[in-house]
Protein backbone atom coordinates (compact mmCIF):
# COMPACT_ATOMS: atom_id res chain seq x y z
CA UNK A 1 0.00 0.00 0.00
CA UNK A 2 0.87 3.69 -0.63
CA UNK A 3 1.23 6.37 2.49
CA UNK A 4 1.52 10.06 2.18
CA UNK A 5 3.48 12.13 4.52
CA UNK A 6 3.26 15.76 4.55
CA UNK A 7 5.13 18.54 5.43
CA UNK A 8 5.46 22.24 5.04
CA UNK A 9 6.33 23.23 0.88
CA UNK A 10 10.18 23.06 0.45
CA UNK A 11 10.86 20.61 2.95
CA UNK A 12 9.98 17.40 1.27
CA UNK A 13 13.77 16.35 1.09
CA UNK A 14 14.05 17.26 4.60
CA UNK A 15 10.95 14.47 5.00
CA UNK A 16 12.57 12.10 2.58
CA UNK A 17 15.79 11.78 4.52
CA UNK A 18 13.65 11.27 7.86
CA UNK A 19 11.50 8.21 5.92
CA UNK A 20 14.91 7.05 4.95
CA UNK A 21 16.22 7.29 8.49
CA UNK A 22 13.41 4.98 9.53
CA UNK A 23 13.77 2.23 6.39
CA UNK A 24 11.06 3.40 4.70
CA UNK A 25 12.16 5.24 0.96
CA UNK A 26 10.25 8.00 -1.15
CA UNK A 27 8.70 7.06 -4.37
CA UNK A 28 7.44 10.03 -5.42
CA UNK A 29 6.82 13.94 -3.99
CA UNK A 30 4.90 16.89 -4.88
CA UNK A 31 4.64 19.71 -3.36
CA UNK A 32 3.96 19.26 0.60
CA UNK A 33 4.03 15.59 0.10
CA UNK A 34 6.14 12.65 -0.15
CA UNK A 35 5.18 8.88 -0.80
CA UNK A 36 6.24 5.59 0.86
CA UNK A 37 5.06 2.39 0.65
CA UNK A 38 3.74 0.57 3.89
CA UNK A 39 3.07 -3.57 3.78
CA UNK A 40 -0.71 -4.95 4.26
CA UNK A 41 0.79 -7.40 6.20
CA UNK A 42 2.63 -5.26 8.51
CA UNK A 43 0.31 -2.24 8.18
CA UNK A 44 0.49 -1.77 12.08
CA UNK A 45 3.50 -1.83 12.78
CA UNK A 46 4.31 0.36 9.82
CA UNK A 47 2.01 3.19 10.45
CA UNK A 48 3.44 3.38 13.98
CA UNK A 49 6.81 3.46 12.66
CA UNK A 50 6.20 6.48 10.71
CA UNK A 51 4.08 8.41 13.25
CA UNK A 52 5.69 7.35 16.46
CA UNK A 53 9.38 8.08 14.78
CA UNK A 54 8.96 10.73 12.40
CA UNK A 55 10.16 14.36 13.15
CA UNK A 56 9.13 16.30 10.10
CA UNK A 57 5.86 15.69 8.99
CA UNK A 58 3.15 16.87 9.71
CA UNK A 59 1.33 13.77 9.63
CA UNK A 60 0.45 10.78 7.62
CA UNK A 61 -2.04 9.44 5.25
CA UNK A 62 -2.85 5.91 3.98
CA UNK A 63 -3.56 5.68 0.24
CA UNK A 64 -7.08 3.29 0.64
CA UNK A 65 -8.54 3.35 -3.04
CA UNK A 66 -7.68 4.53 -6.82
CA UNK A 67 -9.76 5.09 -9.59
CA UNK A 68 -11.19 6.85 -12.87
CA UNK A 69 -14.45 8.43 -12.95
CA UNK A 70 -15.98 10.43 -15.08
CA UNK A 71 -19.69 10.75 -13.73
CA UNK A 72 -20.89 10.64 -10.20
CA UNK A 73 -21.61 7.01 -10.53
CA UNK A 74 -18.56 6.17 -11.36
CA UNK A 75 -17.32 8.58 -8.05
CA UNK A 76 -19.81 6.29 -6.30
CA UNK A 77 -18.99 3.47 -7.26
CA UNK A 78 -15.57 3.62 -7.01
CA UNK A 79 -16.04 4.88 -3.08
CA UNK A 80 -18.04 1.85 -2.44
CA UNK A 81 -15.61 -0.73 -3.75
CA UNK A 82 -12.80 0.05 -1.17
CA UNK A 83 -13.11 -2.01 2.14
CA UNK A 84 -14.05 0.13 4.44
CA UNK A 85 -14.80 -2.07 7.33
CA UNK A 86 -11.22 -2.67 7.47
CA UNK A 87 -11.13 0.81 9.22
CA UNK A 88 -14.35 1.55 10.36
CA UNK A 89 -16.28 -0.26 13.21
CA UNK A 90 -20.36 -0.08 13.50
CA UNK A 91 -19.83 3.27 15.43
CA UNK A 92 -17.46 5.38 13.43
CA UNK A 93 -18.18 8.80 12.23
CA UNK A 94 -16.92 9.43 9.01
CA UNK A 95 -15.57 12.95 8.31
CA UNK A 96 -14.86 14.20 4.79
CA UNK A 97 -12.28 16.30 5.71
CA UNK A 98 -11.41 18.13 2.50
CA UNK A 99 -11.60 17.31 -1.18
CA UNK A 100 -9.41 18.78 -3.50
CA UNK A 101 -10.34 18.89 -7.38
CA UNK A 102 -8.23 19.67 -10.51
CA UNK A 103 -9.11 19.49 -13.84
CA UNK A 104 -12.03 17.15 -13.31
CA UNK A 105 -15.42 16.69 -15.26
CA UNK A 106 -17.33 15.72 -11.62
CA UNK A 107 -15.51 19.44 -9.83
CA UNK A 108 -18.18 20.41 -7.10
CA UNK A 109 -16.26 20.03 -3.40
CA UNK A 110 -19.55 20.23 -1.43
CA UNK A 111 -21.21 17.23 -3.87
CA UNK A 112 -17.95 15.07 -4.09
CA UNK A 113 -18.05 14.83 0.07
CA UNK A 114 -21.62 14.44 0.42
CA UNK A 115 -21.30 11.71 -2.01
CA UNK A 116 -18.53 9.76 -0.85
CA UNK A 117 -19.98 10.09 2.90
CA UNK A 118 -23.47 8.20 1.11
CA UNK A 119 -20.90 5.94 -0.36
CA UNK A 120 -19.05 4.98 2.69
CA UNK A 121 -22.06 4.84 4.86
CA UNK A 122 -24.26 2.91 2.28
CA UNK A 123 -21.09 0.57 2.21
CA UNK A 124 -20.45 0.11 6.31
CA UNK A 125 -24.42 -0.61 6.85
CA UNK A 126 -24.53 -3.61 4.00
CA UNK A 127 -21.15 -5.14 5.50
CA UNK A 128 -22.59 -4.69 9.25
CA UNK A 129 -25.87 -5.49 8.05
CA UNK A 130 -27.66 -2.50 10.60
CA UNK A 131 -29.59 0.41 8.61
CA UNK A 132 -27.89 3.84 10.22
CA UNK A 133 -24.76 4.54 11.12
CA UNK A 134 -24.94 5.85 14.87
CA UNK A 135 -21.73 7.69 14.47
CA UNK A 136 -20.92 7.38 18.03
CA UNK A 137 -17.51 6.42 17.50
CA UNK A 138 -14.04 7.29 16.46
CA UNK A 139 -13.47 9.86 13.89
CA UNK A 140 -12.47 8.43 10.27
CA UNK A 141 -10.81 11.60 8.38
CA UNK A 142 -11.29 11.15 4.67
CA UNK A 143 -9.49 13.11 1.97
CA UNK A 144 -10.19 13.27 -1.53
CA UNK A 145 -7.71 14.24 -4.25
CA UNK A 146 -8.98 14.13 -7.87
CA UNK A 147 -6.58 15.16 -10.58
CA UNK A 148 -7.72 14.99 -14.61
CA UNK A 149 -9.88 12.21 -13.40
CA UNK A 150 -8.03 10.25 -11.21
CA UNK A 151 -9.36 9.99 -7.76
CA UNK A 152 -6.98 9.04 -5.17
CA UNK A 153 -8.93 8.30 -1.45
CA UNK A 154 -7.59 8.57 1.74
CA UNK A 155 -7.63 8.13 5.26
CA UNK A 156 -5.77 9.99 8.02
CA UNK A 157 -3.71 7.83 10.18
CA UNK A 158 -2.44 10.80 12.15
CA UNK A 159 -5.64 12.28 14.05
CA UNK A 160 -3.68 15.80 15.66
CA UNK A 161 -1.00 17.19 13.73
CA UNK A 162 2.07 14.69 14.46
CA UNK A 163 3.86 18.84 15.48
CA UNK A 164 1.69 18.27 18.85
CA UNK A 165 4.28 15.82 20.32
CA UNK A 166 2.53 15.91 23.32
CA UNK A 167 4.95 17.88 26.02
CA UNK A 168 4.73 21.40 24.73
CA UNK A 169 1.44 22.05 27.15
CA UNK A 170 2.23 25.51 27.57
CA UNK A 171 3.38 28.39 24.81
CA UNK A 172 4.63 31.89 24.74
CA UNK A 173 3.25 34.38 22.02
CA UNK A 174 2.66 32.07 18.33
CA UNK A 175 5.48 29.45 19.09
CA UNK A 176 7.28 27.55 16.00
CA UNK A 177 5.92 24.52 14.92
CA UNK A 178 7.96 21.22 16.66
CA UNK A 179 8.15 19.84 13.06
CA UNK A 180 9.69 22.86 12.26
CA UNK A 181 11.85 23.19 14.29
CA UNK A 182 13.36 19.30 13.72
CA UNK A 183 13.70 20.26 9.90
CA UNK A 184 16.01 23.48 10.83
CA UNK A 185 18.03 20.66 12.82
CA UNK A 186 18.44 18.79 9.87
CA UNK A 187 18.87 21.07 7.27
CA UNK A 188 21.70 22.86 9.28
CA UNK A 189 23.39 19.21 9.46
CA UNK A 190 23.42 19.50 13.48
CA UNK A 191 24.45 16.16 15.27
CA UNK A 192 25.25 16.40 19.15
CA UNK A 193 28.42 15.83 19.04
CA UNK A 194 28.70 20.04 18.26
CA UNK A 195 27.53 22.62 20.37
CA UNK A 196 24.09 24.78 19.62
CA UNK A 197 22.78 27.64 21.00
CA UNK A 198 19.65 29.14 20.29
CA UNK A 199 19.49 33.01 21.65
CA UNK A 200 15.55 33.49 21.25
CA UNK A 201 14.00 30.27 22.81
CA UNK A 202 10.54 31.66 23.19
CA UNK A 203 9.07 28.05 24.34
CA UNK A 204 12.38 26.20 24.01
CA UNK A 205 11.02 23.94 20.23
CA UNK A 206 14.45 24.32 18.42
CA UNK A 207 16.40 23.02 22.28
CA UNK A 208 13.74 20.24 22.71
CA UNK A 209 13.53 18.83 19.55
CA UNK A 210 17.84 18.81 19.23
CA UNK A 211 17.86 17.15 23.03
CA UNK A 212 15.30 14.64 21.83
CA UNK A 213 17.19 14.25 18.55
CA UNK A 214 20.57 14.24 20.33
CA UNK A 215 18.87 11.20 22.87
CA UNK A 216 17.26 9.04 20.09
CA UNK A 217 13.64 9.77 21.41
CA UNK A 218 10.88 9.01 18.95
CA UNK A 219 8.93 12.29 18.91
CA UNK A 220 5.16 10.44 18.94
CA UNK A 221 6.19 8.51 22.07
CA UNK A 222 4.16 10.22 24.53
CA UNK A 223 0.66 10.14 22.16
CA UNK A 224 -1.86 8.81 20.87
CA UNK A 225 -2.95 8.52 16.79
CA UNK A 226 -6.01 7.95 14.77
CA UNK A 227 -5.01 4.77 13.19
CA UNK A 228 -5.18 3.10 16.60
CA UNK A 229 -8.92 2.76 16.63
CA UNK A 230 -9.21 0.95 12.71
CA UNK A 231 -10.94 -1.74 13.05
CA UNK A 232 -8.51 -4.02 11.26
CA UNK A 233 -5.35 -3.32 13.81
CA UNK A 234 -3.35 -5.27 15.86
CA UNK A 235 -2.60 -3.14 18.67
CA UNK A 236 -0.22 -5.45 20.57
CA UNK A 237 2.06 -4.86 17.31
CA UNK A 238 1.86 -0.97 17.92
CA UNK A 239 3.17 -1.44 21.26
CA UNK A 240 5.73 -3.56 20.09
CA UNK A 241 7.11 -0.89 18.12
CA UNK A 242 6.97 1.61 20.96
CA UNK A 243 8.84 -1.01 23.07
CA UNK A 244 10.90 -1.09 20.18
CA UNK A 245 11.49 2.99 19.98
CA UNK A 246 11.67 2.73 23.87
CA UNK A 247 14.63 0.45 24.17
CA UNK A 248 16.56 2.95 21.26
CA UNK A 249 16.20 6.02 23.53
CA UNK A 250 19.86 7.06 25.30
CA UNK A 251 20.42 8.89 28.09
CA UNK A 252 24.16 8.35 28.38
CA UNK A 253 25.27 11.00 26.03
CA UNK A 254 26.97 13.73 26.16
CA UNK A 255 25.68 17.13 24.24
CA UNK A 256 25.59 21.01 24.75
CA UNK A 257 22.12 22.31 23.77
CA UNK A 258 22.12 26.19 25.24
CA UNK A 259 18.42 27.82 24.83
CA UNK A 260 18.53 31.91 26.32
CA UNK A 261 15.95 34.67 25.88
CA UNK A 262 15.53 38.13 26.71
CA UNK A 263 12.31 36.97 28.48
CA UNK A 264 11.96 35.35 32.12
CA UNK A 265 8.27 34.29 31.52
CA UNK A 266 9.11 32.42 28.50
CA UNK A 267 12.46 30.56 30.08
CA UNK A 268 10.06 29.31 32.54
CA UNK A 269 7.47 28.06 29.84
CA UNK A 270 10.73 26.75 27.73
CA UNK A 271 11.98 25.15 31.66
CA UNK A 272 8.43 23.30 31.73
CA UNK A 273 8.49 22.20 28.52
CA UNK A 274 11.83 20.41 28.78
CA UNK A 275 11.00 18.59 31.58
CA UNK A 276 7.68 17.44 29.91
CA UNK A 277 9.60 16.08 27.46
CA UNK A 278 11.43 14.57 29.90
CA UNK A 279 14.89 15.55 28.63
CA UNK A 280 15.61 19.05 31.07
CA UNK A 281 19.24 17.84 31.88
CA UNK A 282 20.30 18.09 28.59
CA UNK A 283 19.57 21.88 27.91
CA UNK A 284 21.09 24.69 29.73
CA UNK A 285 18.33 27.72 30.14
CA UNK A 286 20.05 31.70 30.20
CA UNK A 287 18.20 34.75 30.66
CA UNK A 288 20.47 37.01 28.56
CA UNK A 289 19.96 39.60 25.45
CA UNK A 290 20.73 38.35 22.34
CA UNK A 291 22.92 40.91 21.53
CA UNK A 292 25.40 39.78 24.27
CA UNK A 293 25.64 36.33 23.94
CA UNK A 294 29.60 34.88 22.62
CA UNK A 295 30.13 31.91 20.90
CA UNK A 296 31.46 28.52 22.94
CA UNK A 297 33.31 25.04 21.76
CA UNK A 298 33.83 25.10 18.64
CA UNK A 299 31.68 24.54 14.87
CA UNK A 300 28.96 24.66 16.94
CA UNK A 301 25.56 26.02 15.55
CA UNK A 302 23.33 28.58 16.10
CA UNK A 303 19.38 28.25 15.26
CA UNK A 304 17.19 31.12 15.56
CA UNK A 305 13.43 32.22 14.83
CA UNK A 306 13.65 35.80 15.90
CA UNK A 307 10.59 37.87 16.75
CA UNK A 308 8.64 38.74 13.52
CA UNK A 309 4.90 39.82 12.61
CA UNK A 310 2.61 38.78 15.11
CA UNK A 311 4.85 38.46 17.98
CA UNK A 312 6.67 41.86 17.18
CA UNK A 313 3.33 43.39 16.95
CA UNK A 314 4.88 45.11 13.52
CA UNK A 315 6.90 44.40 10.45
CA UNK A 316 8.45 47.37 11.46
CA UNK A 317 9.67 46.08 15.10
CA UNK A 318 11.05 42.92 13.10
CA UNK A 319 13.10 44.55 10.90
CA UNK A 320 14.15 46.61 13.58
CA UNK A 321 15.33 43.56 15.53
CA UNK A 322 16.91 42.18 12.13
CA UNK A 323 19.41 45.05 11.38
CA UNK A 324 20.53 44.44 15.42
CA UNK A 325 21.56 41.03 14.27
CA UNK A 326 24.31 41.15 11.88
CA UNK A 327 26.95 41.59 14.82
CA UNK A 328 26.01 38.46 16.53
CA UNK A 329 25.86 36.88 13.32
CA UNK A 330 29.61 37.79 12.26
CA UNK A 331 30.42 37.30 15.92
CA UNK A 332 29.95 33.49 15.23
CA UNK A 333 30.85 32.96 11.94
CA UNK A 334 34.09 34.24 12.61
CA UNK A 335 34.40 31.97 15.73
CA UNK A 336 34.27 29.33 13.39
CA UNK A 337 30.28 28.45 14.23
CA UNK A 338 27.04 28.14 11.61
CA UNK A 339 24.10 30.00 11.71
CA UNK A 340 20.88 29.27 11.05
CA UNK A 341 17.68 32.08 11.23
CA UNK A 342 14.34 31.80 10.16
CA UNK A 343 12.24 34.74 9.09
CA UNK A 344 9.54 36.59 7.22
CA UNK A 345 11.20 38.42 4.41
CA UNK A 346 13.09 36.83 1.69
CA UNK A 347 15.22 39.93 2.11
CA UNK A 348 16.93 39.16 5.75
CA UNK A 349 20.34 38.79 4.54
CA UNK A 350 20.26 42.83 3.32
CA UNK A 351 18.55 43.84 6.44
CA UNK A 352 21.08 41.98 8.47
CA UNK A 353 23.93 43.34 6.45
CA UNK A 354 25.40 39.70 5.25
CA UNK A 355 24.60 37.33 2.85
CA UNK A 356 23.51 34.50 3.50
CA UNK A 357 25.09 31.03 2.23
CA UNK A 358 21.86 29.99 1.21
CA UNK A 359 17.90 30.45 1.59
CA UNK A 360 15.21 28.26 0.88
CA UNK A 361 11.33 29.30 1.46
CA UNK A 362 9.08 27.44 3.24
CA UNK A 363 5.57 27.51 3.16
CA UNK A 364 3.12 26.50 6.64
CA UNK A 365 -0.34 26.47 5.90
CA UNK A 366 -1.01 30.58 4.67
CA UNK A 367 2.54 31.77 5.91
CA UNK A 368 5.37 31.56 4.16
CA UNK A 369 9.04 31.75 6.28
CA UNK A 370 12.52 31.70 4.84
CA UNK A 371 15.58 29.65 6.41
CA UNK A 372 18.55 31.44 5.72
CA UNK A 373 22.16 29.43 6.42
CA UNK A 374 25.37 31.35 6.87
CA UNK A 375 28.46 29.25 6.77
CA UNK A 376 32.15 30.49 6.54
CA UNK A 377 33.15 34.09 6.61
CA UNK A 378 32.86 34.66 2.52
CA UNK A 379 29.68 36.78 3.03
CA UNK A 380 30.80 39.71 5.62
CA UNK A 381 31.59 42.51 4.82
CA UNK A 382 35.68 43.38 4.37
Amino acid sequence: MRAIAACPIGLEKVLANDLAHLGFHDVGRSAGRVLFNVSEQSLAEDLAKANIGLRTADRVLLVVGEFKAFDFDGFYQGVSSISWERFCTKETKVIIERARIRNCVLHSQVTIQSMAQKSIYASLMKQFHIRTMPETGDILEVRIYGDNNWWQIVVDTSGEALSRRGYRRLTHMAPLKETIAASMLFLAGWSRARPLIDPFCGSGTIAIEAALYACNVAPGMRRRFAFESFSGIDNNKIEDVRIAFRKQARKDVRTDIRASDIDEDALALARKNATLAGISEFIRFVKIDARQIEPFGSRGVLLANPPYGQRMGSADKARSLYEELGPIIERFLEAGWECGFLSSISSFGDTVGIGPTSVREIVSGQEKIYFNWFSGTEGLKT
